[in-house]
């Protein structure tokens, strides 16, 4: 005697061609059904979309919801303060220009858009071509870098900051007055002071 040939198993989870069959077949009648009630009572069809439209958003909003909290983060690294105005004093003294790729190198950003960024917070104007002995490109030109600021640890005693308005000695101090003319309310006088 011959044995009976053994069943193929299907994997878990995979429907064989025949239930996939029953399923579209469940599917078409329910389709048609819903036609036929939509054609025969059309303001319940209208509610029933409805309805049926609300739970997709619903289900599709949860979906998307549980996607974000199972996504790994790949949130940004938080970036060290950096004082972009130091650096770029630093990389352009002797009036030389600053490209925005060493400048970026310089202060280890991430790209030049956040170079851009901080130097337009800082109010530092950036040319479309500087030239550098590195090359040509983006980035600011050395009338552009702000001076650094004078320290005040310890103040020069060889230069006077005081106020010396008494000794004027200007000749022209006197402003002259303007005065409307007496005879004609349309012309105005210039008369010294004295």
């Amino acid at each position: 005697m011959t044995a009976a040939p053994e069943p193929v198993e299907q994997p878990a989870g995979e429907p064989s061609g025949s239930s996939r069959a029953a399923g579209g077949c469940v599917i078409a009648i329910g389709i048609a059904a819903g036609l036929g009630i939509v054609t025969a009572y059309p303001d319940l069809g209208t509610y029933v979309a409805g309805l049926a439209t609300a739970a997709g958003i619903r289900k599709a909003r949860g979906w998307v919801a549980k996607r974000r909290q199972d996504a790994p983060e790949d949130a940004e690294p938080e970036l060290e303060p950096v004082d972009i105005v130091a650096v770029l004093q630093t990389l352009g003294e002797g009036g030389q220009h600053v490209l925005l790729t060493a400048l970026k190198d310089a202060a280890d950003l991430p790209d030049t858009k956040t170079v851009k960024a901080l130097l337009a917070e800082a109010g530092i104007r950036i040319r479309a071509g500087v030239r550098t002995p590195a090359g040509n490109g983006p980035g600011v030109h050395g009338s552009d870098i702000p001076p650094p600021s004078p320290t005040t640890s310890s103040p020069s005693s060889d230069r006077c900051l005081c106020s010396s308005e008494a000794a004027n000695a200007n000749t022209n101090n006197n402003r002259p007055d303007i005065v409307q003319d007496p005879d004609n309310p349309h012309h105005w006088l210039v008369k010294e002071r004295v």
